[in-house]
């Protein structure tokens, strides 16, 4: 899942009274994962953590997160070979 925006995660955090180690803890990762989120080194985690992030922060579902494209199932173009 793709952060939308890591100040808006750190405000819930604040406001939820999460540290980054207890959110870690809830979320099944590590502080320094946590870290890089709020920080915006990293943008990214697997649903799994996206959602037990928003849960823990009671926010709705997709408030914090959003899904990303899977490369499998992104429409392909085909291109045909054109005669000469």
């Amino acid at each position: 899942m793709k952060l939308r925006d890591s100040d808006l995660l750190a405000r819930y955090m604040h406001a939820k009274d999460f540290s980054q180690a207890r959110l870690g803890r809830y979320a099944g990762v590590s502080r320094q994962f946590i870290h890089k989120l709020v920080s915006g080194d990293t943008k990214t985690c697997s649903r799994q953590v996206g959602e037990l992030i928003e849960e823990a922060l009671s926010v709705l579902p997709g408030t914090l997160f959003v899904p990303e494209e899977s490369r499998q199932t992104r429409p392909t173009v085909s291109r045909s070979k054109t005669a000469a």
